[in-house]
């Protein structure tokens, strides 16, 4: 169904002061804060029409009505229009992460504590997977004779570490040469891509009866060989920012809220669609196809190293969260650590 001119302002109206209010709205309030210069009752024939066509919802007979998720994708997709940032937010933002130091779990972690704080919503942020984060070196480090630490570094300043037993008579200089040859074969592939090629390559070296390199690769299988890898890991702030909103000081509404965020699956299906598709994605109640979500809204934001996803931030709150002011700040905070893993890593 498309709307009219008037049905637009009526249903914005609502909506946005159902933003504001977190309670039903009723004609009155429209035909003063609309520039259509309606009367009530006029108003009142238009939101029956916006509720018959699944726009509105009416909590009570007498109350004033509520805007659906209809209604709200409907003001995503035509009407908001992202507000201006303010700059204090931006300092905070790019001060909070700078200071996190060099470490990408606490950066993540100062990211999710940041965007929990100025969103006053729930904050999530997922960690980067290693075994999609792309090879970007590998070193061996002699410790002592027969002795070796073999150190991976891959794109977003993720690291793996192994010792491992060698050959006693490997030296120093053996080592560098062996690093130089695998970082050749390797370097900007995923560790799982990394993987596929190192055992096609160590066949091919057994053939040839190439020792050096049979050696050198059997020492970076070390480094990425398939071990079962952990569930990925979220980090969620700000669970009592949530919990304050009229919403959920209904006790049902609030055990599944709880259920949505202990549950780690469902917040990490919509992050990761979100990394997938390269984009800020607003998903608006059932639209996630999981029930549990089906009274709230989630802002999803990828971040990476150059134009590579490595993982998504987001929040999650209300339907009616002021999207207008959100989005910024989970795109400016998700640019944010972009340019910090790209200066660093």
């Amino acid at each position: 169904m498309s709307l009219l001119d008037r049905e637009r302002e009526v249903l914005t109206t609502i909506i946005e002061a159902y933003i504001a209010s977190a309670a039903p709205v009723g004609s009155r309030t429209v035909s003063k804060q609309s520039v259509l210069g309606l009367s009530p009752a006029s108003i009142r024939n238009i939101m029956a029409d916006l509720t018959e066509a699944g726009y509105l919802a009416q909590p009570h007979t007498s109350a004033g009505r509520v805007p659906t998720a209809k209604a709200f994708r409907f003001y995503l997709d035509t009407v908001m229009r992202p507000a201006e940032m303010p700059e204090a937010q931006r300092r905070r933002i790019a001060d909070g992460l700078s200071t996190a130091g060099l470490e990408v779990g606490d950066m993540l972690r100062r990211a999710s504590r940041l965007l929990a704080g100025l969103s006053l919503q729930v904050a999530m942020v997922v960690v980067p997977k290693e075994s999609t984060a792309r090879w970007k070196r590998i070193d061996f480090s002699l410790l002592n004779s027969g002795l070796v630490m073999v150190l991976l570094v891959l794109q977003g300043g993720l690291v793996r570490t192994r010792v491992i037993e060698t050959d006693p008579e490997v030296t120093a200089d053996d080592l560098v040469y062996y690093a130089n040859y695998v970082n050749d074969l390797f370097t900007d592939m995923t560790v799982a891509e990394a993987r596929l090629r190192l055992l096609a390559e160590l066949e091919q070296a057994r053939q040839s009866l190439s020792a050096l390199c049979r050696r050198a690769l059997s020492m970076a299988r070390v480094a990425v060989e398939q071990e079962r890898e952990a569930a990925a890991e979220v980090f969620v702030d700000g669970t009592p920012n949530i919990l304050s909103q009229p919403e959920f000081t209904d006790a049902e509404h609030m055990r599944e809220l709880m259920r949505v965020l202990e549950e780690r699956t469902i917040l990490l299906n919509l992050l990761d669609k979100t990394a997938n598709e390269l984009k800020t994605v607003i998903t608006i109640g059932g639209e996630s196809d999981q029930a549990a979500l089906a009274e709230l809204g989630v802002i999803t934001a990828p971040y990476g190293t150059g134009c590579v996803p490595l993982g998504a931030i987001g929040v999650i709150g209300p339907l009616r969260m002021d999207y207008a002011k959100l989005v910024p700040v989970v795109n400016c905070t998700a640019d944010t650590l972009t340019r910090l893993l790209d200066r660093h890593f």
